[in-house]
């Protein structure tokens, strides 16, 4: 199949790298990666070139959803597919139902890794779909491609995966983000569980601040999850303060 991949950023090198090269891909990005593709082995266009593709794969992030989108609407045309790979699926499902002519076939997808978890191999690691407006042939078609990688294929709404993923993904990038944020000095003695901590606090600092930013405001189910964990946090401090003074 002939794949475009707009945003050629971490995870859009990723996807690149891992999709079969039985597939013709070409990438674009805001920035010349013209050598950063050729390493690859895929084409690098411009998003006119990208657009005129099979399959479209938005691989950017949250905040530019739509200014691309408005940007590409007129180059996408009838019968061709688009999909987007963001954290944060009832937003961008919206956007891309408002800006995309109704021919146009629309599938949502969040793989639930990234390129440092995808180190150690793609065996197992999730990926959810949902059809928001695809032909079903196509939408087989396209799950077939990713279950070949030797992922797991997970068919959810966005509302439910926005749910789930406030709490799987969103809450542990806030925990490691405060925990990378921290002043910790070179310990001499550690644990595996601190060294666990250490590892998410280093994989959450690799992600961009936007993505962080736009990952906990534009999930409408992360500020309850954040209150609930903040809420949990400080009553086991007051708690401890008590004993203390017992």
């Amino acid at each position: 199949m002939k794949i475009g991949i707009i945003g050629f950023g971490r995870f859009g090198h990723l996807l690149a790298r891992i999709l079969p090269k039985e597939h013709n891909i070409k990438v674009t990005d805001k920035q010349n990666k013209l050598n950063i593709a050729k390493e690859i082995g895929v084409n690098f266009c411009n998003i006119d070139e990208v657009c005129r593709q099979e399959i479209i794969v938005l691989c950017i992030p949250i905040s530019e959803v739509e200014s691309v989108l408005l940007k590409i609407q007129d180059k996408i045309k009838k019968g061709q597919i688009i999909m987007d790979i963001c954290s944060v699926k009832e937003y961008s499902a919206k956007l891309m139902l408002k800006h995309l002519d109704k021919d146009v076939e629309i599938i949502s997808c969040h793989p639930m890794f990234g390129p440092d978890s995808a180190k150690k191999g793609l065996k197992g690691l999730q990926i959810v779909f949902y059809n928001l407006r695809a032909a079903k042939k196509n939408f087989e078609k396209i799950k077939k491609i990713f279950k070949k990688l030797g992922l797991k294929i997970i068919e959810m709404s966005p509302k439910e995966h926005d749910r789930q993923n406030a709490m799987s993904l969103a809450l542990v990038y806030f925990i490691g983000r405060a925990f990378a944020n921290m002043d910790i000095p070179k310990l001499d003695i550690t644990t595996m569980t601190f060294e666990k901590l250490r590892e998410i606090g280093r994989i959450v600092s690799n992600d961009s601040e936007q993505l962080f930013y736009d990952m906990q405001n534009r999930n409408r189910f992360t500020k309850e999850v954040r209150k609930q964990f903040i809420k949990k946090a400080i009553e086991i401090d007051k708690k401890l303060s008590t004993l203390k003074n017992k």
